[in-house]
């Protein structure tokens, strides 16, 4: 069976959480006889109406680009044509789309010139709070008609599948199935030597909650806190998050080289980390802190959460409707309600460093809830979806 994966932006397959989709469950899905091509928009600032690559991404799997359909009355077929030309040249099965709006409307369109199915699985562009688009009854319109056509949806969590049923109800061709984690590649990182810090890791936006942190660990600091502050990951607020820390009278360390002792009383930034040294961070903290605010932007999983789990990791997190759902699943966190208030952040630090043995315990909780979510599992759980759908549709035509 083959499958071809849509996904609007060319970035999703280098930084994010679709990047980790777009690595682990190929890889988990190759020995279950299912083979992956991607297509995406054409990298930014590279205008072509002509269809690029193959380029093989890290784990070998070919990467197309070139296109990509803008949501409008009457689109171009022209468009299209390269995608058309892919599918048929891959002899592509199926069609699964990375969300419902952007990559969504070119899979209709690819399945009404076509006939090759499509699955889509929903994010967090159909929240009303990440993007006001979907208020609007136009969106909202082509939204219905893409879920409608669609011959399967898939949600990573009940808040995403209520906000995909309240546009469309498609319950009769919908599951959950959740974002996944690479566990084996963590387990030799578990247990190791904890040093003095918490570690707070993602995209570098408002969003995020860094600066809710950042207050906070000032205010611990006055109270005769000695861990540090890591804050690994890049983006827009960076460069304000330091100036922050700065005017707080914080020591702030970046560069900062992984691997290297933490230094006391600081606020290390690291910038973006991935692979061996990302693992290495978490593994090595006093626990997590997951700030994403929800009145901002509401999550669609937490990866950063998986993740903690997969290091044997505590965590302080966003009371949301995220992380609510993966406590019923059987993690461990100590939440913190609201999401934006310092003195809460402070208390539930506070919290769960004295003792410390009552982190680790959480941690060794995570470290047994995480098995669930293994590629190899959610693998399977797609698999299915994708032989439902391919054995009730016809086969595709092409123009």
């Amino acid at each position: 069976m083959r499958i071809l994966y849509l996904c609007h932006r060319y970035a999703d397959t280098t930084i994010g959480g679709v990047a980790e989709f777009l690595h682990y469950l190929p890889l988990a899905l190759k020995p279950l006889g299912v083979e992956v091509i991607i297509y995406t928009q054409a990298k930014k600032n590279t205008k072509s109406d002509k269809l690029l690559g193959p380029v093989m991404i890290a784990n070998q799997t070919p990467h197309y680009s070139g296109p990509f359909l803008k949501p409008r009355w009457f689109p171009k077929k022209k468009e299209l044509l390269p995608l058309l030309t892919l599918c048929q040249q891959e002899k592509i099965d199926l069609i699964h789309a990375q969300g419902t709006y952007r990559a969504g409307y070119m899979a209709m369109y690819v399945y009404r010139y076509a006939g090759i199915p499509y699955i889509i699985t929903s994010h967090s562009d159909i929240l009303e709070t990440n993007s006001k688009r979907v208020q609007r009854y136009t969106i909202k319109r082509r939204c219905q008609k893409i879920l409608q056509e669609a011959a399967f949806v898939t949600h990573l969590t009940p808040i995403i599948a209520k906000a995909s049923h309240q546009i469309y109800d498609t319950q009769m061709k919908s599951q959950m199935i959740h974002n996944g984690i690479d566990v084996a590649a963590w387990r030799p990182y578990l247990h190791q030597p904890k040093q003095n810090y918490l570690l707070a890791i993602g995209r570098l936006e408002p969003e995020k909650g860094f600066s809710i942190l950042i207050d906070a660990y000032a205010a611990l600091l006055k109270q005769g806190l000695t861990t540090s502050l890591v804050i690994a990951g890049t983006g827009s607020g960076e460069a304000l998050f330091q100036a922050q820390a700065k005017r707080l009278g914080l020591n702030v360390v970046t560069p900062f080289p992984v691997g290297q002792p933490i230094p006391e009383k600081s606020v290390v930034f690291t910038g973006y980390v991935r692979g061996e040294e990302k693992k290495r961070l978490f593994s090595q903290a006093q626990c997590v802190l997951f700030a994403t605010q929800p009145d901002v932007f509401e999550e669609a999983f937490g990866i950063v959460q998986l993740e903690a789990m997969a290091a044997g990791k505590a965590m302080i997190a966003s009371d949301i409707a995220a992380t609510r759902y993966l406590q019923t699943l059987g993690m461990q966190a100590c939440l913190v309600n609201p999401p934006n208030a310092i003195s809460e952040w402070v208390q539930a630090i506070q919290f769960l460093l004295n003792p410390p043995s009552f982190g680790e315990e959480m941690g060794a909780a995570n470290e047994r809830c995480v098995e669930q979510f293994a590629w190899e599992r959610i693998a399977k759980d797609y698999k299915e979806v994708y032989e439902k759908v391919n054995t009730s549709t016809a086969s595709p035509h092409y123009p």
